[in-house]
Order: C-alpha cells, then sequence, then structure tokens
C-alpha cells in the first residue's frame, strides 16, 4: 500500500471513530429482556395451543365415534311395528346430553325437527369467539337415516361438538396465559433491577476515575462484594496508586529542579552584578572624566561631544538592562526586606513602566513583615508579576489590584490574588489553554505544595491565586 493510500485509510478510521456512537447497557439489556419475555410468551402460547387444539380433536373425535357407534347399534330397525321417529328423537336427545357430542334428528329437506337440548347450558360455559375459532378442529359429521318401511322418516346427525371441551381449555389458559404474563414481566423487571444495580456500581468507578483524571490521585475506587466489580476496583486503585507514586517522583524532581535552577540564576545574578557592575560603573565614569577633561579644551570638535554623550547614554542603557535582567534572575530585595517591601518595589516598577494602567497593592497586617521562605517568596513574587503582565498585555486592564491576605478558615495560608479589569477569559468557554508562565506557576505550586487557581471571571471582573502554606518547603 502506497503512502497516500495509507493516509486516506487512516483518515477514513478516524472519522470512523470519531462518529461510532455508544449504546448505554441498560438500553441493551432492557430491550434483549423485553424481547427474550415477549419471544417466551409467544412460544409458549403457541405451544400450548397446539398441544390443546389436537387434544381438543382427539378426545371429540374418540367421543363421536362412540356416538356413532351407539347410533348405529340403538336406532331400531325400519319395520317390527316400532316407532321409529319416537325412539330416534329420544336416542338423539341422550347422545346429545353426552360431552363432546351433538345429535339432531333433521327432516328429509334437511331442517331440524327439534333444538337442542343443552345449548343454553353449554353457550353459558363457552369460550370467546376468537378463541373458540382458534381451538376449532376440522368438522367430523355422520348423518344415519331414520326409515320406517317403505319411507325415510327422516336423518339422525351426530357430530363432534369441541364446545365443552373448548370451554375446559379456556379455563386453563385464563389461568395460565396471566402468569405467563406476570412471569415475562418479572423478568423485565429483574433486568431492570440488576442493570440499575450494575450501572450505579459502574458509576461509582467512573466517578472515582473522573477525579483521578482532575488530578485527585489520593482517591480510591470502593470496594464491592461483586468479584468482578473488585477486582474493577482494584485494579483501578493500583493504577491511581502507581500514578500517585509517579506523580509524587515527579514533583520530587520538580522541586530539586526549582531549587537547583533557583541557585544557578542566583550564581547568575551575583556574577552579572559583580562582574558587570564595577565594570559599567567604570566606563561611566571614565565617560564623564573625558567630558570633564574635553570641557576644558578651547577648541573642541562637536561630533567629539556628541560621541562621549553617546557613550554615555549607552552606558547608563546598559546598565540599566543588566539591572533589569539581574532583577528577573534574582530580585535585588529578595532575602533582604520583607514579601510586602517585595510586592511593594513590584508594584512600583509597573507603575513607571505603564503610567496608564493603575497597579494597587493591598497587604494585610498579619502577612506584612512574615516570611514564608525565600523560594515561596520567590514564587509569590513571579506568580504576582506574571498575572499582572497578562492582565496588561492580553486582558488590556486598566485597573490591576494585588492583595496579599491569609485564607479565614486556614490562617496557615498566604493567598496572594491578582484582579483586573480587563477582558481575561470569556465564562462559558471552558479553561483556556495555559501559556509557558501559567505553567511555569502550575509546576512551582505543585513542587512547593501550594494551589494555584488560574484565571476566572466573576462580577465582570478577572481572578487568578496562589494560596501558599506557611511555611513552606519543598516537597
Amino acid at each position: 500500500m502506497s503512502a497516500p493510500t495509507e493516509g486516506l485509510a487512516f483518515q477514513a478510521f478516524g472519522r470512523a471513530t470519531r462518529v461510532r456512537r455508544t449504546v448505554p447497557l441498560r438500553r441493551i439489556v432492557m430491550g434483549l429482556a423485553c424481547a427474550v419475555s415477549l419471544s417466551l410468551c409467544l412460544i409458549v402460547s403457541a405451544i400450548l395451543i397446539v398441544n390443546a387444539r389436537q387434544a381438543v380433536q382427539e378426545e371429540t373425535e374418540s367421543a363421536f365415534r362412540l356416538a356413532h357407534e351407539a347410533v348405529v347399534r340403538r336406532l331400531p330397525p325400519s319395520h317390527g311395528g316400532r316407532d321409529t321417529m319416537t325412539e330416534a328423537i329420544g336416542l338423539a336427545e341422550e347422545i346429545d346430553g353426552l360431552r363432546h357430542v351433538s345429535a339432531r334428528i333433521l327432516d328429509p329437506e334437511g331442517q331440524p325437527l327439534q333444538h337442542r337440548a343443552h345449548g343454553q347450558l353449554r353457550s353459558e360455559a363457552s369460550a370467546p369467539q376468537w378463541f373458540s375459532a382458534l381451538m376449532t378442529p376440522p368438522l367430523v359429521e355422520a348423518l344415519v337415516p331414520i326409515t320406517h318401511y317403505p319411507n325415510v322418516l327422516g336423518m339422525l346427525r351426530v357430530a363432534a361438538d369441541p364446545t365443552d371441551e373448548i370451554a375446559e381449555v379456556w379455563g386453563d389458559f385464563s389461568i395460565i396465559l396471566p402468569v405467563l404474563f406476570l412471569a415475562g414481566l418479572a423478568m423485565v423487571g429483574l433486568a431492570f433491577l440488576m442493570t440499575t444495580l450494575l450501572t450505579r456500581r459502574l458509576q461509582s468507578v467512573q466517578a472515582a476515575m473522573a477525579q483521578m483524571q482532575d488530578g485527585r490521585l489520593s482517591v480510591r475506587a470502593p470496594d464491592d462484594r461483586l468479584t468482578e466489580f473488585a477486582d474493577l476496583a482494584a485494579g483501578v486503585n493500583a493504577l491511581a496508586s502507581h500514578l500517585q507514586a509517579e506523580q509524587a517522583e515527579n514533583d520530587l524532581l520538580q522541586a530539586r529542579l526549582i531549587g537547583s535552577s533557583e541557585a544557578e540564576r542566583s550564581r547568575i545574578a551575583l556574577d552579572l552584578h559583580d562582574e558587570m557592575g564595577p565594570q559599567l560603573f567604570a566606563l561611566r565614569a571614565a565617560v564623564s572624566h573625558a567630558q570633564a577633561m574635553t570641557a576644558d579644551l578651547p577648541e573642541r570638535p562637536a561630533a567629539l561631544d556628541e560621541t562621549l554623550d553617546a557613550i554615555a547614554g549607552h552606558a547608563l542603557e546598559v546598565q540599566r538592562s543588566a539591572r533589569t535582567a539581574i532583577n528577573d534572575l534574582r530580585p535585588m530585595l529578595l532575602g533582604e526586606a520583607s514579601l510586602a517591601e517585595l510586592l511593594a518595589e513590584l508594584v512600583t516598577g509597573f507603575r513607571d513602566v505603564a503610567s496608564e494602567t493603575r497597579v494597587v497593592l493591598d497587604v494585610d497586617p498579619e502577612v506584612e513583615g512574615s516570611s514564608p521562605g525565600e523560594l515561596a517568596e520567590l514564587s509569590i513574587y513571579r506568580f504576582a508579576r506574571e498575572s499582572v503582565l497578562n492582565a496588561m498585555r492580553h486582558g488590556r486592564a486598566t485597573v490591576v489590584r494585588v492583595s496579599l491576605d491569609t485564607m479565614p478558615d486556614e490562617p496557615g495560608q498566604i493567598v496572594v490574588r491578582v484582579t483586573d479589569n480587563g477582558k481575561g477569559p470569556q465564562s462559558g468557554t471552558g479553561r483556556p489553554t495555559p501559556g509557558f508562565g501559567q505553567i511555569g506557576i502550575e509546576d512551582r505550586a505543585r513542587a512547593l505544595g501550594a494551589t494555584y487557581l488560574p484565571p476566572w471571571r466573576d462580577n465582570r471582573l478577572t481572578h487568578t491565586e496562589l494560596r501558599m502554606p506557611r511555611p513552606c518547603k519543598l516537597r
């Protein structure tokens, strides 16, 4: 297969995977339970009807054969001076009173000469018409002539009558069918209960997995008495324990990396301060000395003054850039001033470089003068600087407030909140993709055991927080 063909195949597979729909387990189980129950009811009903129809046919045919034999044997002969019609009528009434058969006297034209003696009783106990039509077998009858030599007086009609047998079968069916329906309903109810039990236990495991996905790896799936769910929960918990151990190891490595990184940044800042500082000071002093010497010359070229002024200006800019770089690597007041003073110096710097934005600092007196540790102070400083810069650059904020406070319910935590009136993230669109600055803040917060809350909107303002434990130690 060529490369373009493989690409098209993978694209088609990806589209098929994306559009694949899932079906709830409860819908499948309930559908199968209803289908099986309905099929079972229909199959059992069909079997019962077929067997009952065959039994009705055999029973009525057997009764018909006995009744026909009795008529043939007991019907008086056509000679001998006996009243054949009267005896035939008595015989017909006697046979008609038997079960599963009927007997009637017909005239030579085939019209009945008398009504059935037991027709009313049989109609009162008859089955519904649809059931009788379903259970009635093919008609079996015989006509025996009634003669009085040399005349034919009529016919004695003997026929199989399944009415009584069908009524008995209907009595049984009126009990069996409701029981069968209730059994199917019980099967559906049992399936519903089982699926409810299974889905609830699956949902408890899914809820634990959702919390683990959110980063709370200390959550564990509940144990269960069912072996399969107990094994599933044990597997999920084992995976969570493994991930928790891996995260703890990563946090430890991150903490060591942060410590070594800060040490390296401090060393670089110290080297810049110790090496470039004296050289830049000497350069500016030499330029000032040259300017003083050329000032006494009676005729000095104008280009020389411009060159010396340019050198002095560039030296000053290099010195400022060096100070900015040193302050980025390690704030100048870190370790020498309190956290409140460190943030005050940061806010003052923002006011100088962005006069169109009002930056305000609020410090709780309980926090002022406290020191959560050098790494914590540095993390708070960089969090505040990154958040204020984001509010200015991306949010176009005109007012930014930096507050330093403690948690009311947890006095051991220092809360740094940055609030601005800029655009911020749009509500309802989910959390935006974090930038490198926010990723760095999250890594530092996790390594220091702090809690970082990414920007969110509330009352037309954008808020972001860093909650730092006090005292703070690397994990």
